[in-house]
């Protein structure tokens, strides 16, 4: 057994220390390389991990092509396809989830933009939630109140488009009130410079959103949303409260982990689509309507932890344990099992 990591940011890195504390025999590999499907045969890796980012271009543009290329190969890959195929296409998840009949949140991607005028004109009911496919931290989400709104929103999306990557300065007092929620203010600061040249790449790389545009039904009356992560055997989450005058949660910063917080069937709708899914490891977000019924709202195989590490988890008993333990250890022991 011989596992090789992406020479990589965050995750990558944190799991490479990992396996340095534990004595797993791996090799560091730079997966941008020409030559790094020679260099994988040359170094005959058993299993390869590269964590890869939705804010990074060159991530999304050829990961996958690495990490399916090495499948093909008999190399035991994390994310693999079943997994990771519609990560960052929230268009790409609704199919998917619709497939194994799991409680997505009514939704509405149109191609053709009349197609969608139509739609809006005589079936639609406001207010709309509108979405770019790409995208995280509920950027680029807004709510379409009208008609007007709604048509003058399609005009863009079918013409000059929308840079699907954050502005530079966009959402800063919520990046404080995150930092601050987790007591980690010097530590973001520290990280801004990096943070800012991803943001510059992303705005520069990524292509404009156009030429589709994606609804989904609003769900009125939700102070809050729920994270629920599952890997392996393991399920834990959070509840994320609103933002203040607003409807979106993700990003927010407010998030609690709290398995008293978190209704347990979320956990079991989770890990019963991840199994349908196939995936490896998958977070859901949820939102529970007035009459107390829950949908699906994005999925995602890579995801932050906004606590830090764990600190509590449902088995596969659905009883909660509390006990502490890190991602990166779950996502490499998961891996090295296969």
């Amino acid at each position: 057994m011989k596992l090789g990591i992406h020479d990589g940011t965050a995750l990558n890195r944190m799991s490479i220390e990992y396996c340095k504390m534990n004595d797993i025999p791996f090799v560091v590999l730079n997966a941008y390389a020409t030559d790094i499907i020679a260099v994988a045969k040359k170094e005959r890796i058993t299993h390869f991990f590269w964590h890869f980012h939705h804010i990074l271009p060159e991530d999304i543009l050829m990961a996958r092509n690495v990490l399916f290329s090495m499948k093909k190969m008999g190399i035991k890959v994390y994310p693999d396809f079943d997994t990771s195929w519609y990560f960052d296409d929230k268009v790409a998840e609704k199919y998917i989830l619709e497939a194994i009949g799991a409680p997505v949140v009514p939704s509405w991607p149109f191609y053709h933009k009349q197609d969608a005028f139509d739609w809006l004109k005589n079936e639609a009911r406001f207010p709309l939630v509108a979405k770019l496919r790409r995208g995280a931290g509920s950027y680029n989400v807004i709510l379409l109140k009208n008609y007007t709104q709604a048509r003058k929103y399609c005009k863009k999306m079918f013409s000059e488009g929308i840079n699907p990557a954050p502005k530079l300065l966009a959402d800063v007092r919520t990046k404080f009130v995150v930092a601050k929620h987790n007591r980690n203010i010097f530590l973001r600061l520290k990280k801004f410079p990096r943070f800012f040249e991803y943001m510059m790449n992303a705005r520069n790389y990524f292509p404009k959103e156009k030429g589709y545009v994606y609804f989904q039904e609003f769900i009125p009356g939700a102070v809050c949303d729920y994270r629920v992560v599952v890997v392996g055997d393991r399920a834990w989450g959070s509840r994320r409260d609103v933002r203040k005058n607003d409807f979106r949660a993700s990003g927010a910063g407010q998030s609690y982990e709290d398995p008293n917080l978190i209704p347990i069937e979320l956990v079991k709708i989770a890990v019963d689509c991840t199994k349908k899914l196939e995936a490896q490891s998958m977070a859901y977000d949820f939102v529970i309507d007035q009459q107390g019924k829950p949908f699906i709202v994005e999925i995602s195989y890579c995801f932050g932890f906004d606590g830090g590490d764990g600190t509590f988890f449902w088995d596969k008993n659905f009883e909660v344990k509390y006990e502490n333990f890190v991602l990166e250890q779950l996502l490499i022991s998961n891996l090295l099992k296969m």
